[in-house]
């Protein structure tokens, strides 16, 4: 028998009533769904993260173990244990004989063996949850396809679980928001609404991970305006993006980054500075651009204004600017560095070293060779934005900075030409190696400037940077590949 009560009812109720079931029976699968891919999510993010800490061990551990630096070793365990969440680290040889652990591990040998046994078997990194909030994982210390030993770390994962904990809690007050609005609205929130605000919430969301993308929804109501609104929004940020993206291409990051800052009035003030300026610069360029077409000089450039920014990138320095065929890399401004005189030495004999490397590889594609000229100094100098309203750089100017150009063309092919302040600090450090070169005599001084040939850098810093030269090698032999 039909229930009376129920016929009495507006056909708006019921079918608020029957949405409303519906919306609570959606939401709850949802939830349930959500929640076994988050706790899925969760796991696998816990595996992807403990390995690959592993295996970020494992590689700086590679050096020390194959040269037998067990202190360089003990000094990574260590220093590797006070990074957040890890609670202990060890490194094992072959024969599982312990290498090095950091103080008070908790990584038993039963675990250590554990691991390595099974790594062995499998041939991979592995990582393995415990019930009290850690995790241990383990990777091997390979070179050459040949492993010497191993890592085994052990991570705490409460921070990441409380993620999951968070999750579950803002799923429940959002579910039971939903559900109370599908009581109150269902009926005119199913006909009217629901639609435009599912793509204004998946808008929203889109946009707070950085896909921007507009609402093609047309609608004259209020709701229409608001999707004018986020249109325009994700416009903005588009715009936003390029602009930030150009930036990034004219200018040091950090430059950049006051300058973003200040997008009302662009406005970044000099200041003085002590700072080093290097010159790099392309000798014999105008006589070998007269043997190539315009197309192939901009391709030659292109080419090396790429290498000497990753130069000036591996020792902290910014691309100021490119002068024709000569590059103006500063180092300690506008971001301040205390060795910025060792960093652009370094800079600059990277530069010297590649450039040969590359020449090796010009002969033999029968092509011209290419030969550097460099010029350092060190000083004080005013760094900061010059220019007027219409055209603005940011750049360092000053006596130091016209004597580092000065000694750009003094040296020779192939030579790094160096104030004595610029290689001081070095020279007493037995960073480089260098020699006493002639003394000029420089407008508006009285007193002669004396310079120095740098020859070399010291034995502890060339492997990293013959590593450095080898990777930038084989990333330009793979883009000419393709």
């Amino acid at each position: 028998m039909k229930n009376p009560f129920l016929k009495q009812l507006p056909l708006a109720v019921k079918l608020s009533m029957m949405i409303s079931l519906l919306v609570i029976a959606g939401v709850s699968i949802l939830s349930t769904i959500t929640l076994n891919k988050q706790h899925t999510i969760q796991s696998q993010q816990i595996n992807d993260f403990s390995i690959a800490m592993a295996k970020q061990l494992a590689s700086a551990m590679r050096e020390p173990l194959f040269t037998d630096d067990s202190l360089s070793m003990q000094l990574m365990i260590n220093n590797f244990a006070q990074l957040p969440r890890v609670v202990a680290a060890a490194a094992v040889d072959n024969q599982q004989q312990l290498l090095a652990q950091s103080e008070g591990s908790s990584i038993s040998r039963e675990t250590i063996a554990y691991f390595t046994q099974t790594i062995e078997l499998s041939l991979n990194s592995i990582s393995q949850a415990q019930d009290n909030g850690i995790v241990h994982a383990a990777s091997p210390i390979e070179f050459n396809n040949k492993t010497g030993g191993y890592v085994v770390i052990a991570l705490e994962t409460h921070m990441l679980s409380s993620i999951y904990q968070h999750t579950l809690k803002l799923l429940l007050w959002v579910s039971g928001g939903i559900i109370l609005l599908g009581l109150l609205a269902a009926y005119f929130i199913s006909q009217h609404i629901s639609n435009p605000i599912k793509q204004i919430i998946n808008a929203a969301q889109r946009m707070s991970h950085g896909s921007l993308e507009r609402i093609e929804e047309r609608r004259n109501d209020e709701l229409g305006q608001l999707i004018g609104t986020i249109n325009k929004m994700s416009d903005g940020l588009i715009r936003k993006q390029q602009v930030e993206s150009l930036l990034d291409r004219f200018l040091a990051k950090d430059v950049a980054s006051q300058l973003l800052q200040q997008l009302d009035t662009v406005e970044v003030k000099g200041e003085r500075v002590d700072a080093t300026v290097l010159f790099a610069d392309i000798v014999g360029f105008t006589s070998l651009s007269e043997q190539l077409s315009p197309e192939k000089v901009a391709e030659l450039l292109n080419e090396y204004f790429s290498y000497f920014t990753l130069c000036a990138n591996m020792y902290f320095g910014s691309i100021d600017k490119f002068i024709g065929d000569c590059a103006m890399v500063v180092f300690g401004a506008p971001k301040k560095n205390a060795q910025h005189q060792f960093h652009a030495i370094a800079c600059a004999i990277l530069m010297q070293k590649l450039t040969a490397a590359l020449n090796q590889r010009r002969r033999r594609q029968q092509l011209p060779e290419i030969k550097l000229s460099i010029g350092i100094n060190s000083g004080p100098m005013l760094a900061g934005v010059l220019g007027n309203q219409k055209r603005m750089e940011y750049t360092v100017v000053g006596d130091s900075v016209n004597l580092a150009s000065r000694l750009c063309s003094e040296a020779g092919s192939g030579e790094i030409l160096t104030t004595y302040a610029a290689c001081q600090q070095a020279l007493e450090s037995n960073k480089i190696s260098a020699s006493k070169y002639k003394a000029l005599r420089v407008r508006g001084k009285e007193k002669q400037v004396k310079t120095y040939l740098i020859n070399d850098i010291a034995r502890e810093y060339q492997l990293s940077m013959d590593s450095l030269i080898e990777d930038i090698l084989s990333q330009s032999t793979h883009h000419s590949e393709h």
